[in-house]
């Protein structure tokens, strides 16, 4: 699976609709959620799929993002990131 990690930036006001519609695109679009975050979030996507979560009306701006791998805070962020995947990735149990 080629994906690339990237800030997805809400294009106006930062509400619950706007991240859950920019999220659902994502997903659509064969993309996870790595991080919510005030700005919008980031995401893994397929490359093909950048623009068109690009032209959902609730974004403004879709950006590469790349984190140094010997950095403190990358190691943080990875953490979080997995932890966030791993959710995503279970499937429901049924029972």
């Amino acid at each position: 699976m080629d994906v690339q990690m990237y800030i997805v930036a809400f294009k106006d006001e930062a509400t619950g609709e706007a991240a859950r519609a920019i999220e659902e695109q994502v997903r659509q679009c064969g993309g996870f959620i790595l991080m919510a975050t005030r700005s919008g979030p980031l995401v893994l996507l397929p490359p093909a799929a950048v623009a068109v979560v690009a032209k959902h009306p609730r974004v403004g701006f879709v950006g590469g993002v790349t984190l140094d791998p010997s950095g403190f805070a990358a190691q943080q962020l990875q953490r979080v990131f997995l932890e966030n995947l791993t959710r995503q990735l279970q499937t429901p149990k049924t029972g």
